[in-house]
């Protein structure tokens, strides 16, 4: 049973920005008031009051908002304290007071836009998310993406809390899932995931993010795709299988597995993840696993197993939402009909015809209340009449559309089809195109690179040769007996010769990448390219180096190509780069504090990133470049993999 996208969302935001969990501990509450009594300070006094009746709001909301109340007392005069204090008053009042939760939350943010601390911000940030939770339980999920966007998650960024932005990413990335925008729904999860890696890669929170990233894969019909995210997941939660995090991962990879038609092992994941679901006593994870469980006996075409399984639900008291039951009893009826009782498929029918009535009629008393609250008597009755009026033809509009949908499906059937395989055939050249031009690219950076290396031969190595040639045979034509001498310079000449080819030979091929690995290899090139004012710093995550030498070459001379740029062109007094790998996936970023660039600005004849990125496009990667007068940000995501 698919559960309600609104209050699935609701729940999910809930928990991650502490909207508020269940449980008081009665001990935390005694040693609260053993503090108080000891407390001198007001601001300490204040803060250990606002813990207090936060604790509280959970068994006695009245006794909650007067504990934060007689904390606001002490913090008067102190708009950092009164805001937290207004913070922690919103979200007493979010469960029972919409409108008096969104007052508070602004008057915290009122206050606390006075303070410009890093404490400041994260609960600025942190009201800003409420209050965008509170827009989507309005069904307003545009002003909730908006907030989370331009509010809440850069200002948990101005507070130094990435794993929030993390969190943050993820929440946005939510309802893009939930209403089919999948391209958008990957670009945050992937934001949130590469946060945690980076950060914090133990952190058991980025299972969710991988499980949402399968999910999504999974809804376009990417199978493989969805099984690497899979099995990041289950590493990450190698350190904690009996998580809380576990049952939604089992829930995930049990859809996968039934997507592969492997059905034992789908429906071992499924017990292992009710095991551990109901030893949590978390019956929003039992409930979804236990929609798995049907869907897969479903899938091995046991009506009977699922029919027990879904009736189970519902007489267990796991569907309690009226969106939940209007799906289960549509499974309900389908499989009554697929096992021939036809009279019990039009019972569930009917049920379900009740709900969506039902739906149907909240809807309305919704919108109804809403122009009543909006509008004085007069218009508020002009507009329930559009309302009343506007309800019979959108129902009349229903039945003629399903009607004629019906008829068009047939029709476009054939037609998608058709289109399916041109559109696949334009793809394959397209692909094909694709490579000609980055072979095209290759080679032109081949023959650039010849030429360079030309050029220091004929013009350092070539030059110091020639040099110690006329040395050699002035001395030989103007003198019959040599002294050591004379031979002095020829010698320094032949020294710095070598020398020369040396470092010639390194920019064709370093030593250190053949014989110490990357990693060693790009720590001696950012020491080597490093001048009197310019500091680079390199620092490697996690690199395994199980791939192929050819890419090991191309991913150092994309780095050097970076590398050498910053050091030509950017004015800058500092260079970080980073290098990480995450299973088959390598991670680049290369950041100056020089001078930046305009992209559209690189004259058109200008080899260094062409080249860069038909070495990007060659490793199915990609490249994003955030420049400006503060610096450049360069980011590289390639693929690695066979």
């Amino acid at each position: 049973m698919r559960m309600s996208l609104r209050s699935l969302f609701f729940w999910f935001i809930i928990f991650v920005f502490g909207v508020r969990l269940h449980g008081q501990s009665s001990v935390q509450a005694d040693r609260i008031r053993q503090q108080l009594e000891k407390s001198t300070s007001d601001r300490q006094k204040a803060t250990l009051l606002y813990e207090w009746g936060d604790q509280l709001a959970v068994s006695d909301t009245a006794r909650s908002i007067t504990v934060i109340r007689q904390g606001l007392k002490y913090a008067s005069g102190d708009p950092l304290l009164e805001g937290i204090g207004y913070f922690y008053m919103g979200r007493v009042y979010m469960d029972f007071s919409p409108i008096n939760a969104a007052k508070a939350f602004n008057a915290a943010i009122q206050r606390l836009e006075q303070v410009r601390t890093s404490e400041s911000y994260i609960y600025q940030s942190r009201s800003w998310a409420n209050i965008g939770v509170l827009a989507q339980l309005k069904g307003d999920n545009r002003r909730y993406i908006e907030l989370f966007l331009n509010e809440a998650i850069p200002l948990a960024a101005k507070g130094g809390d990435s794993l929030r932005v993390a969190d943050g990413y993820t929440n946005v990335a939510l309802p893009f899932m939930n209403y089919g925008e999948y391209e958008k729904a990957i670009l945050y999860l992937k934001k949130s995931a590469q946060i945690f890696e980076r950060l914090a890669p133990k952190d058991l929170r980025k299972v969710d993010v991988y499980c949402h990233l399968a999910k999504v894969y999974l809804l376009e019909g990417k199978l493989e795709e969805a099984g690497n995210n899979i099995r990041a997941a289950s590493n990450a939660l190698q350190q904690d299988p009996q998580s809380l995090y576990a049952p939604n991962f089992h829930a995930i990879e049990s859809m996968y597995l039934i997507r592969l038609k492997r059905w034992d092992e789908a429906g071992q994941t499924i017990e292992k993840g009710l095991k551990i679901a109901q030893k949590l006593r978390n019956r929003y994870d039992i409930r979804l696993l236990l929609y798995q469980k049907a869907e897969l006996f479903k899938a091995e075409h046991k009506w009977k197993e699922a029919k027990e399984v879904l009736l189970g639900m519902y007489n267990g008291g796991f569907i309690e939402l009226i969106t939940d039951k209007k799906v289960l009893f549509d499974d309900l009826a389908g499989i009554e009909a697929v096992m021939g009782n036809f009279r019990e498929a039009y019972t569930w029918m009917r049920k379900q015809r009740d709900v969506s009535e039902e739906m149907y009629a909240q809807e309305t008393k919704a919108k109804i209340a809403d122009l009543e609250a909006r509008y004085n008597y007069v218009q508020k009755e002009k507009e329930l009449i559009l309302v009343r009026e506007r309800t019979n033809r959108q129902r009349i509009i229903v039945y003629i559309t399903v009607s004629a949908l019906i008829f068009i499906l047939f029709f476009f059937y054939f037609w998608f089809r058709n289109k399916k395989a041109r559109t696949a055939r334009e793809i394959e050249h397209l692909k094909q195109q694709q490579r000609i031009e980055l072979g095209k690219a290759l080679l032109e950076g081949e023959e650039n690179e010849r030429g360079r290396l030309a050029r220091d031969l004929h013009d350092g190595l070539g030059g110091m040769l020639a040099a110690i040639k006329l040395n050699l045979s002035q001395l030989m034509s103007q003198k019959k007996q040599l002294e050591r001498r004379d031979l002095d310079q020829s010698i320094d000449r032949l020294g710095h010769s070598v020398n020369e080819l040396r470092r010639i030979a390194r920019n064709m091929m370093p030593e250190s990448l053949l014989q110490s690995g990357l990693a060693v290899a790009l720590k001696d090139l950012c020491d080597e390219a490093m001048l009197p004012g310019l500091r680079i710093s390199f620092k490697a995550f996690d690199l395994e180096g199980n791939f192929a030498p050819q890419v090991k070459v191309m991913i150092y001379r994309i780095i050097q190509e970076l590398v050498y740029n910053a050091v030509k062109h950017a004015d800058a007094s500092k260079v970080i780069v980073q290098c990480s790998q995450s299973d088959q996936y390598f991670f680049i970023t290369v950041e100056d504090n020089g001078k930046g660039f305009s992209i559209d600005g690189i004259p058109k004849h200008g080899r260094g990133l062409k080249n860069v990125q038909s070495r990007v496009d060659l490793l199915n990667g990609k490249m994003e470049i955030d420049s400006s007068d503060g610096g450049t940000n360069i980011n590289i995501e390639l693929y690695v993999g066979q």
